[in-house]
């Protein structure tokens, strides 16, 4: 007969149900980042601390972190190791934004800013990620930080040579100069030289963008993940030159390493963006109604050829395109045009305010604190607006076209 320990089992019982919520815990909660900052500049009164490619202006969760005598505190925790951005509120509110950046993990890091131009932003850490990305930093600026000197140092001369030129001509001499160095492979010397000298520098930084990839892609990292989210998220990926080599590094590496991070469900919003281009499909997405209630985009579509309109009350640059449409609109609305315009807000007034004095025609949906991301599933993540200009079965026919380049596929679509 076998033997049975009460006292031992009943103590088993108990353990291990502990045990396991003690797992559990340190689960949810993977780390603890202890910040400890200072600035010189005396405007500062705040701190914002928000994901880092989160847009500030419709982010739900930005921390505000008060200043007090100069100095600031924090400590962040959570589950998954993410890269974080501090911003001072007055360099936010003037436009001149110098944030810090940290890699939240265990670590305390000690973070330093200043005024808009003039201090350094520097950021001192422990932790294991944050070592492997000054690493980074350390043996890419080892090779790049001395050619990419010389270029600065021959573009500053180079501009100061075109300065003193352009003071030295008349008038007239000077429009056509100008008109000259807005020309692509201008047969000026000095416009010449300048031109050439810019192209090599551009080539340089794509070289410096790639050789820190290939590090990044030998070496996964958080760094590395985050690199290729934001990489992918921009709004002109697909033309970057590191994409194709972001994408494969993805595929073959990052997606196998981190496999739960929530990072993943940006870079795969991203993926399917890139395939946004004249010929290929649009893509589909759950957008909010003026009731308050949940559709897809698709469902949407009345006419012959769509304009999916993606603005916000706050760019003007959005809104003075969306005018533009609006004779256009009138003119091939009872022919088979229409416009959905989606407007991106933190407060809905915002977007009702905008439409009362633009006056815009057609429907205009609510994208609140991007609830349903639908800039990001559009690959325009870190822009104010854009727009798709397609077929009824889906098929796009122009990315973000104006008001001439519309009319002229509606002329040719509808008539």
């Amino acid at each position: 007969m076998m033997n049975i320990n009460i006292d031992c089992l009943i103590k088993r019982t108990i353990i291990l149900p502990i045990l396991f919520l003690v797992f559990l815990s340190s689960k949810a909660q993977s780390y603890v980042c202890t910040i400890e900052g200072s600035t010189t500049d005396t405007e500062t009164t705040k701190i914002y601390l928000v994901e880092s490619g989160a847009d500030i202006r419709t982010s739900s969760d930005v921390i505000t972190i008060p200043v007090e005598n100069g100095r600031f505190n924090y400590v962040l925790k959570g589950k998954e190791k993410q890269y974080y951005q501090l911003i001072a509120d007055n360099h936010y509110h003037q436009g001149c934004i110098r944030a810090a950046y940290i890699i939240a993990e265990n670590q305390h890091v000690v973070v330093t800013m200043g005024r808009a131009e003039g201090d350094q932003v520097t950021v001192k850490g422990n932790g294991k990620e944050t070592r492997m990305l000054q690493r980074c930093k350390d043996e890419i600026d080892a090779v790049y930080a001395p050619k990419i000197a010389v270029m600065d140092q021959k573009q500053d001369s180079l501009e100061s040579l075109l300065k003193r030129h352009i003071e030295s001509l008349s008038p007239s001499e000077k429009e056509s100069f100008l008109n000259d160095l807005q020309t692509p492979h201008s047969k000026t010397p000095l416009i010449a030289a300048y031109q050439q000298n810019d192209n090599e520098y551009r080539a340089l930084l794509d070289e410096e963008m790639l050789a820190t990839a290939k590090w990044l892609d030998a070496h996964p990292c958080i760094y590395g993940l985050f690199n290729i989210k934001e990489t992918l998220s921009a709004y002109r990926a697909s033309s970057n030159v590191t994409t194709p080599f972001l994408i494969r590094s993805y595929q073959q590496t990052y997606s196998k390493k981190y496999r739960q991070h929530p990072y993943h469900e940006s870079i795969k919003n991203s993926l399917q963006s890139l395939e946004l281009v004249p010929g290929n499909h649009y893509i589909n997405y759950t957008v909010s109604l003026p009731d308050g209630k949940q559709a897809e985009i698709s469902s949407l579509y009345t006419g012959k050829v769509i304009y999916i309109d993606l603005w916000a009350s706050w760019c003007g640059p959005c809104r003075k395109h969306a005018k533009e449409l609006i004779p256009i609109y009138e003119k091939y609305k009872d022919k088979g045009f229409q416009i959905i315009g989606i407007a991106r807000e933190t407060k809905a007034e915002n977007m009702q305010k905008a439409i009362q004095q633009d006056q815009y025609p057609w429907l205009c949906l609510l994208e609140l604190n991007d609830q349903n991301q639908v800039w990001l599933k559009n690959g325009i993540s870190n822009a104010a607006g854009g727009g798709f200009l397609i077929l009824k079965d889906g098929t796009i026919l122009s990315v973000y076209p104006d008001a001439e380049e519309t009319e002229r596929l509606l002329k040719k679509h509808l008539e």
